[in-house]
C-alpha cells in the first residue's frame, strides 16, 4: 500500500488549471446523469422486474466520462467532496496535523485550509 499524498501549497495551486477544466465537465456531467435520463430513472426503479431503458447507451457514455476524471484526480491524491459545489479538498500536513487545503470552484489560488473534521464551513484562510 502507498503512503497517503500530502500537498504543499505549491502543489496543490499547480493542479488549479487543470480543476477549472475538469471539475465545471464533471459538475455538467453530474448534473446531465442527474436530470436528463429519466428513462434510467424509471429503469433503475423496475429493474428488479426486469425493466429496460432506451437511453441506457448514453447515460452509460456520460458516466464513463465523470469516472474518468473522478478516476484520474483522485490519482493525483486530490479528495472530491462535491460536484455541486465544485469542492476538492487536497490532503495536507499543516504544523505537524494532517489538514485538508480547500479549493472551491471558480478560485484561481488555494486560500483556505481546515481540520479534517471541520469540512466547508471550517474553512480557515491561510
Amino acid at each position: 500500500m502507498s503512503a497517503k499524498k500530502h500537498f504543499t501549497l505549491e502543489e496543490a495551486n499547480a493542479l488549479i488549471p487543470q480543476l477549472l477544466v475538469d471539475i465545471p465537465k464533471a459538475k455538467k456531467l453530474y448534473f446531465s446523469l442527474s436530470n436528463e435520463f429519466p428513462d434510467v430513472k424509471k429503469a433503475w426503479k423496475n429493474v428488479k422486474y426486469n425493466g429496460g431503458s432506451q437511453q441506457g447507451a448514453g447515460y452509460l457514455n456520460l458516466a464513463l466520462q465523470l469516472n474518468q476524471i473522478v478516476n484520474d484526480l483522485e490519482s493525483l491524491g486530490c479528495v472530491l467532496k462535491g460536484f455541486d459545489k465544485g469542492l476538492v479538498d487536497f490532503p495536507a500536513k499543516r504544523e505537524g496535523k494532517e489538514v485538508y487545503l480547500c479549493w472551491k470552484l471558480p478560485e484561481t489560488e488555494i486560500k483556505y485550509w481546515h481540520d479534517l473534521d471541520a469540512g466547508f464551513a471550517g474553512r480557515q484562510h491561510i
